[in-house]
């Protein structure tokens, strides 16, 4: 008589498993308890992979989860067509992505679900490329106003904070120290006809020692409070 070998429980076990597995992974629907609705790929009865959800506020996702969570790439975008679009990590958003609010459109980095990092901000014809802090300019950066102003330098909180150049756009043209959006410090202001105005700030005025040079290679020297001129000392 010939014995057959026993059968492995093994291939059995192997198999009962990828059928248990393929019954967890599944496409579907999820209904909340708030009111948002999931349809896409399921795992463990939480999203995982593509799929679309729509939260209590009608704002609506597509793109990557994992774990329940945004993960990945994905978009979200709200009734009025206000939109993200980029990377999200664990619910929020984190690296390179593009948002668009209330008329205002930013392209660049975030950290923490908020705009940190080097980015481009567009409004109503005003532009700003550089960092950016908590949604404000914060580091180096430069903006262009739609009236022709253009200012490249340092920013602190939202504000000219620094060294910078300020080019107002008429011909006069500020290089120098910031404080809280001012002239503050020291600095050399030129005027459309190219005089040199050189010398300490203080919130948008002259005040103390300025060196005046012209275009005819003039120089005097002056002393100046609250914007203006008490003393002419020479030229040369």
């Amino acid at each position: 008589m010939i014995r057959r070998p026993p059968r492995s429980t093994q291939s059995r076990s192997s198999a009962a498993s990828d059928v248990y597995k393929r019954q967890k992974e599944y496409k579907g629907m999820i209904k909340y308890n708030d009111g948002s609705i999931y349809e896409g790929h399921i795992h463990n009865d939480l999203p995982e992979g593509k799929g679309r959800k729509i939260l209590p506020d009608k704002r609506c996702y597509i793109g990557e989860f994992s774990e329940g969570v945004f993960n990945g790439e994905g978009k979200i975008m709200n009734p009025e067509g206000d939109f993200y679009e980029g990377t999200w990590v664990n619910g929020v958003r984190e690296g390179k992505g593009t948002e668009q609010l209330q008329g205002e459109k930013y392209v660049g980095e975030f950290r923490d679900d908020e705009r940190n990092g080097k980015g481009l901000w567009e409004k109503d014809g005003n532009e700003y490329e550089g960092y950016v802090l908590n949604g404000v300019p914060d580091g180096e950066g430069t903006f262009v106003w739609r009236n022709g102003r253009r200012y490249k330098g340092q920013w602190k909180h939202g504000k000219l904070n620094g060294y910078g150049t300020m080019d107002y756009g008429d011909g006069l043209m500020y290089e120098g120290e910031f404080l809280n959006g001012e002239r503050h410090g020291h600095g050399v202001l030129t005027t459309p006809e190219g005089d040199k105005y050189e010398g300490q700030w203080m919130r948008n005025r002259k005040e103390g020692k300025f060196t005046i040079s012209g275009k005819d290679k003039v120089t005097i020297v002056t002393v100046w409070k609250d914007d203006n001129v008490i003393n002419i000392q020479n030229g040369y």
